[in-house]
């Protein structure tokens, strides 16, 4: 017993490595920053710009779309692959990532304290938005997209309440505040790839990922894979397309209203009944009429 006893206090252990409660990370970047303005700076820097260069890494450019990505810190702390590929999917597409890892409570104080936009910044200079107290200038930095892939609630995640519309108005006031797209994009963590394409989306995650956020005021999802075995998949096609759907939306809020076009599909089933329109217990073609407007006053 002596014996085992010197053997286990003569090994050596690794240093300890901590991984903060919240961070910021990137293939190039040797450890975990601070907070999004330090990434930032960090991100246009030569330094990254020639660890890219060493590493024939593809950077989008600096002056690309920049989109904050909320992601689970589990996910960072057991080196989920698609963590990294989903960050070199976007730069290879043009959009400068903000990857920021939470434990999945703290969403909305990382909308609330460390992000911003352009809209939001004017309209503080001009005394018509007011931010919250907890705001933190010298951390936070502008994005022109939010992309979540933990779904759930913006406030409380999946610790957050289930019942819907609970806490819609604190997100909501967050969201407009910002008036920036609000998508959430993510590889299902309970079915495989195969079985997402041949069911689709089913349970209990269709909740988590289409209802909740779009109560919060989520425009867009996308799937992006699923299981492949006990890890975690990306498809890359479905990357691309988050990638040039979030190019969309941020390019057409810089298009004049008057020159965007805009499909309105109805719902018509079953055909040549008479059943275009309907829909239970809502008024189809008062809403209808009500959109046009609205739309021919903007």
């Amino acid at each position: 017993e002596n014996g085992d006893l010197e053997k286990v206090s003569s090994l050596e252990l690794p240093d300890l490595e901590i991984t903060p409660d919240v961070g910021l990370l990137h293939p190039l970047l040797s450890n975990y920053a601070a907070n999004p303005k330090s990434y930032v700076s960090w991100r246009l820097s030569s330094e990254c710009k020639e660890l890219a260069k060493q590493q024939k890494f593809k950077l989008a450019p600096n002056d690309a779309p920049r989109v904050a990505v909320l992601l689970y810190r589990k996910h960072v702390i057991t080196n989920q692959r698609y963590i990294q590929d989903l960050i070199r999917y976007f730069e290879l597409e043009g959009i400068v990532p903000i990857p920021v890892f939470i434990n999945g409570v703290e969403a909305h104080t990382i909308v609330r304290d460390w992000l911003t936009s352009q809209r939001e910044i004017d309209g503080v200079s001009k005394g018509v938005i007011s931010r919250d107290s907890t705001y933190k200038p010298n951390e936070a930095t502008s994005v022109d997209a939010i992309v979540s892939t933990i779904g759930f609630p913006l406030v409380g995640g999946p610790a957050g309440s289930m019942e819907a519309g609970r806490n819609v108005d604190v997100a909501s006031q967050l969201l407009k505040s910002m008036d920036v797209p609000y998508v959430v994009a993510s590889p299902l963590l309970l079915q495989s790839i195969p079985m997402w394409k041949s069911n689709g989306v089913l349970g209990l995650q269709s909740v988590v990922l289409y209802s909740l956020p779009e109560l919060d005021g989520a425009i867009d999802t996308v799937v992006l894979g699923g299981l492949v075995g006990d890890k975690i998949a990306l498809v890359p096609e479905r990357v691309r397309k988050l990638c040039s759907r979030l190019k969309g939306w941020i390019d057409i809020r810089k298009t004049p209203p008057s020159e965007r076009k805009v499909s309105i599909m109805i719902y018509g089933f079953p055909p040549n009944v008479g059943a275009v329109g309907t829909a239970a217990l809502l008024d189809v073609p008062n809403s209808l009429e009500n959109i046009l407007k609205r739309l021919h006053r903007e």
